[in-house]
């Protein structure tokens, strides 16, 4: 009994690693970047200027691109990815804003919290999204540096962008397309073998996308 219960086994564990990926067959979407998506992207973002990532703590003169929020007594503010131009002679509050920036030399990937009062002088010289911070409170500023950049003069070609452009957009669309794909394969495989199949197969849960989308039959239709 015992050796028949073992050629059983025997038999499963063969029937399993015979099992043949490519019966598991998929139609996924695949997004096809066209030169008008090019176009409609370089329009959204041309710019006269470029930024360059810099290896090193924020000074003046410099931008960092980051999420920032103001708040006061009846004020709240707050934006992501916005670049700050680290200067002192500019609108306010962002020339506060700036000081308090350089002063922690913050660099990417850090956070910063600090204050600053809205006296007479800042209430002159505030920008009029900023007109209900109110004299003699105090401003709590929270800053989250994504980035620090060097913004310069963009001498690139038009082209020369949309290469970019196109390149960076390909490589998304292609990113997010296996990403579908292996979801739809991740849930016929468990139709066919079950919701262990992975675990079956020792494959660890980072090596799973590459092997579905490597033994498995995927069909892709362009979307």
């Amino acid at each position: 009994m015992r050796s028949m219960a073992a050629i059983r086994a025997l038999l499963l564990l063969l029937c399993a690693a015979a099992f043949d990926y490519k019966s598991i067959s998929v139609n996924a979407p695949r997004r096809i970047v066209t030169q008008d998506d090019i176009d409609a992207k370089f329009e959204e973002v041309d710019k006269p200027y470029a930024l360059y990532p810099v290896d090193g703590p924020a000074e003046e003169g410099l931008c960092v691109l980051a999420e920032i929020s103001l708040s006061s007594p009846g004020f709240e503010w707050k934006r992501d990815n916005y670049i700050v131009e680290l200067l002192d002679d500019q609108a306010e509050p962002f020339a506060a804003v700036s000081l308090g920036i350089c002063r922690a030399a913050v660099c990417a990937g850090e956070k910063i919290d600090f204050s600053f009062a809205v006296d007479i002088d800042m209430r002159a010289a505030l920008l009029p999204e900023f007109g209900e911070l109110e004299q003699g409170t105090t401003c709590a500023c929270r800053v989250a540096v994504r980035r620090v950049v060097d913004k310069q003069l963009d001498y690139r070609t038009p082209d020369e962008k949309k290469a970019i452009i196109a390149d960076r957009m390909r490589a998304r669309a292609v990113k997010d397309s296996e990403a579908v794909a292996v979801a739809l394969l991740r849930t016929a495989a468990q139709d066919a073998l079950g919701p262990d199949w992975a675990r079956d197969e020792n494959l660890a849960e980072d090596a799973v996308p590459a092997f579905l989308l490597g033994n498995c039959d995927l069909r892709w239709v362009d979307a």
